[in-house]
């Protein structure tokens, strides 16, 4: 009886261990996604206003006639807008979030 009991401690040990290891690893996504959430609607807000609330990207791309892409990720969450060429945000080109 004392080694089934064991066998469900451990198991419940493991559970809560990977549930707060699985938070931890989630928290800087989530952070950031609260970030994005708290801006409201991104299109027509600037470059500035955004990264004054988020911080800067962490990937830019060109993708001609003078707009660009720009990349937020952190674990757990990722999301990719596009500026126009005045840095003004023309919407969500995709956003994942896990």
């Amino acid at each position: 009886m004392d080694e089934f009991l064991d066998w469900i401690l451990i198991g419940c040990g493991g559970l809560i261990g990977y549930m707060i290891l699985s938070a931890i690893v989630r928290a800087p996504g989530a952070s950031l996604n609260s970030k994005f959430v708290k801006l409201g609607t991104l299109k027509g807000k600037s470059l500035s206003e955004i990264t004054r609330v988020v911080g800067p990207p962490n990937a830019v791309s060109s993708l001609g006639n003078g707009k660009t892409l720009r990349q937020w990720q952190e674990t757990s969450y990722h999301i990719a807008l596009i500026f126009d060429k005045n840095d003004i945000c023309e919407g969500v080109s995709s956003e994942i979030s896990v």
